[in-house]
């Protein structure tokens, strides 16, 4: 009986195949979805499976509290309404969105056996999300080195045209290009589709010939690689307008009296003589006890400003970029050359991109914590300074 059977499949086989030589049109196996049918999908162990649960359970639970605890600092403090936060609440409310939106479905598709059982058209609604909420991120990236740009290389010009309804504006622009982007290939040769490796439904990239993902992956680095562009040029203009300081800082000696030794002082006219800042000694101005009254907190200029904010800035693209460029490698190697990516590889290049929302969200509030207390620190060497001078 077995016998028959072998010989029957063996039959049905030969006779497709020579189908397909007599006439390529009439079998394209390239139309063929092998992943629809339960033989060909490659199952996870249980390990596998409640691992991925987890892995994904945590990157939901850090993306949604650090991208809420980012839009509503930003929105909560009136020193945070201006560029370039507005566009980092862009990037926030994006990875929000695909946080919430896309990945309960990643989870369903887990739990599942990596297979989708809610039709093609869920399908192609979800894939547009998810492609839509990422290129916004990208664009939103893209905006805030631009902003970064002008207010280090133009400051001038930045003063003058980045106003509250500018800024709103490009964050308006820069959601209709991604749904330019996105929503085409809706209507497209069989793009949008399920993939078992991935958990998701995306961007399905096969052969250029066969599907249009190739305009899509273009885009998208171009978009990245100007990104980057942007902070080398920061970068060189900086170099070549940078202060070169002495390797031995002048610290003025301050005190209440002219004694400068003793409570009320900074100990400081010492080693200003050793190390030989001895002349204009004298001229130095005593400080009154209610200085820090009269002049308030001494504020850091705004290029210095603007350069702390660029740091924070590069950091997040850096780690955006390099959790999405090995996925944007697997994929052009895909659309390029019909080789096949192996399933493991295609599954955690994809969980790669997953931590993108958990971890550059993260990585700038921990920049940000790390800046307030510094700024603290300062603050409380202020004050010991002001409580020494007022025992006099």
């Amino acid at each position: 009986m077995n016998g028959s059977l072998n010989y029957a499949s063996s039959t049905s086989l030969t006779t497709i195949y020579n189908l397909s030589d007599i006439n390529s049109e009439i079998v394209d196996f390239t139309e063929i979805e092998l992943n629809k049918s339960p033989s060909f999908i490659k199952h996870d162990s249980g390990f596998i499976v409640v691992t991925k649960l987890i892995i994904l359970t945590v990157i939901m639970a850090v993306g949604i509290t650090c991208n809420v605890i980012i839009i509503y600092s930003i929105g909560n403090k009136p020193q945070f309404h201006g560029p370039p936060f507005y566009y980092l609440i862009s990037l926030s409310v994006s990875d929000l969105s695909r946080t919430i939106f896309c990945f309960p479905f990643v989870l369903s598709s887990i739990v599942e056996g990596s297979t989708w059982k809610h039709g093609d058209s869920s399908c192609t609604l979800l894939a547009f999300a998810n492609t839509f909420f990422v290129f916004s991120s990208v664009v939103a990236l893209f905006a805030i080195a631009v902003d970064r740009h002008l207010a280090i290389v133009h400051t001038q010009f930045h003063k003058r045209r980045s106003r509250g309804f500018m800024n709103l504006a490009i964050v308006v622009v820069g959601w209709l290009v991604s749904f330019a982007v996105s929503f085409p290939p809706v209507f497209g040769m069989g793009t949008y589709k399920y993939i078992p490796e991935e958990s998701q439904c995306t961007f399905r990239h096969h052969t250029y010939r066969g599907n249009d993902t190739l305009g899509f992956l273009l885009v998208m680095t171009g978009v990245m690689t100007g990104t980057i562009l942007l902070y080398v040029k920061i970068f060189i203009f900086l170099r070549n307008h940078r202060r070169m300081c002495p390797l031995q800082r002048h610290i003025p000696a301050r005190s209440n009296n002219w004694a400068f030794i003793g409570p009320g002082a900074n100990g400081h006219l010492m080693m200003n003589w050793i190390n030989g800042f001895t002349n204009g000694m004298n001229q130095i101005p005593t400080i009154p006890q209610n200085l820090a009254h009269i002049a308030g907190r001494i504020r850091l200029p705004r290029p210095v400003k603007n350069e702390h904010l660029t740091k924070k800035f590069l950091f997040v693209t850096i780690m955006f970029d390099s959790l999405w460029i090995p996925y944007l490698v697997k994929a052009f190697i895909s659309t390029l050359n019909e080789t096949e990516i192996p399933y493991v590889v295609g599954t955690i290049l994809s969980w790669m991109t997953y931590m993108q929302v958990a971890l550059c969200p993260l990585i700038y509030l921990c920049l940000m914590t790390v800046k307030s207390k510094s700024k603290k620190k300062d603050n409380n060497e202020d004050a010991i300074y002001q409580i020494d001078s007022r025992q006099l």
